[in-house]
């Protein structure tokens, strides 16, 4: 009786169904491709790795609500990581270090309303880079590039895999088109970035978006904002995220005001602004879950998943 209550026999069915998909083992070789390229490539660049972070006093706010998932330890509240945007920033602090990256698990527990999306999970995994010194122009290119990098390398790699599961191979992009939010808005309404992602063919940049505080603000025309996301084609949506980063002490609380951050959650953070300084950097993050959606031509992201994590919903294990 207790055995029943802990794995509903339909809960269950579910679980293993998910876990037996005949074509899950080629989805995790894409996966596995695009982590082992993207290793080879940050090597080649000069990137240093850093392990992740599971666990933190302050970690991404994000610019929606998602359940709460801190716990208390050491007299102490400590929040799963929902991304390692700080870390990365405090990490280049260090003067011998001038770019790095983070293949980090993230936990983002979703609200029902995400669950149907077909681009979220409540845990995936995100590859985070962060220069010092460096503008977005640069984190642009640097993108385009890895991502033409990745694609050669499954192409060499695991041709077959690809013709299998998207029916050809991979392609490379030249430059990518670039899309002002406010633009897109205009034209299209507030369901802007779905429209035109399913229009496009070929992936493109979406620039300046209102949300987190540490999202710079262009001191040359405030109300603008120095950040991109990159955003898949064939209505896959967005798949990176980035932005140059708020480094000085007054005007990152000008921005935390903005958008209702606690200072007091920051208090350590913003010591580190005031007193010594925060270095000037830019980056980003993709999903590696969400390039393995395109690639795959996959209808949810939850069909990378191993044991499913989609947003809301009852699992096993």
């Amino acid at each position: 009786m207790g055995l029943q209550t802990l794995t509903e026999p339909t809960v269950l069915d579910a679980t293993l169904r998910h876990l037996s998909r005949t074509a899950l083992p080629k989805v995790l070789q894409v996966q596995q491709g695009i982590v082992r390229a993207t290793h080879a490539f940050m090597f080649k660049k000069g990137l240093t790795q850093l392990m992740p972070l599971m666990l933190s006093p302050i970690t991404d706010p994000l610019n929606h609500g998602v359940v709460d998932a801190t716990i208390g330890y050491a007299d102490q509240r400590w929040s799963l990581t929902k991304s390692m945007i700080f870390h990365k920033q405090l990490a280049l602090l260090n003067p011998a270090l001038d770019s790095l990256y983070i293949v980090s698990p993230n936990v983002r527990l979703e609200f029902a309303d995400r669950a149907a999306t077909g681009r979220h999970l409540f845990e995936f995994t995100q590859i985070d880079f962060e220069f010092k010194n460096k503008d977005r122009f640069f984190v642009m290119e640097f993108m385009e590039e890895l991502v033409n990098f990745v694609f050669r390398c499954l192409n060499e790699e695991i041709p077959e895999v690809l013709l299998e599961l998207r029916g050809e191979l991979l392609p490379q992009y030249e430059k990518w088109a670039v899309h002002r939010t406010e633009k897109l808005e205009e034209t299209y309404g507030p369901d802007y970035e779905r429209i035109v992602s399913e229009q496009a063919t070929e992936p493109f940049w979406l620039l300046n978006h209102r949300r987190e505080f540490y999202d710079k603000e262009d001191p040359k025309k405030p109300g603008t904002y120095l950040n991109y996301d990159v955003i898949w084609p064939e209505g896959f949506g967005e798949g990176l995220s980035g932005a140059e980063r708020e480094n000085e002490y007054q005007q990152i609380r000008k921005r935390m005001a903005e958008v209702g951050t606690s200072e007091e959650t920051f208090a350590h953070y913003l010591e580190v602004a005031r007193t010594q300084g925060l270095p000037r950097t830019a980056g980003g993050g993709f999903g590696v879950e969400r390039m393995t959606r395109f690639i795959c031509r996959l209808q949810d992201v939850d069909e990378v998943t191993v044991f499913s994590r989609k947003p809301f919903t009852t699992a096993a294990f």
